[in-house]
């Protein structure tokens, strides 16, 4: 038999996943609609840099930090099988 806190630590890890795959995905199309340049940008191999980003990196750390919470649940969920 599962034990509840195995149930409620898995449960709770994939959340965090979700989110955290959520926030990084969602910072991710975020860079790529502000972009001010031409969508060529990608074609043309003579541009050296890409532009530079106004948002700040707070979706980016968020969506880490979920992450490494979700993994620490899951380790947790594993050890109190």
């Amino acid at each position: 038999m599962v034990n509840a806190v195995t149930v409620v630590a898995s449960v709770a890890g994939l959340g965090c996943f979700a989110l955290g795959a959520r926030h990084l995905k969602s910072a991710a199309a975020a860079r790529r609609v502000t972009r001010s340049d031409d969508p060529e940008f990608v074609l043309d191999p003579t541009r050296e840099a890409p532009p530079d980003d106004e948002l700040d990196g707070d979706d980016l750390e968020r969506g880490f930090m979920l992450l490494v919470f979700g993994a620490l649940a899951l380790v947790f969920a594993a050890i109190s099988l």
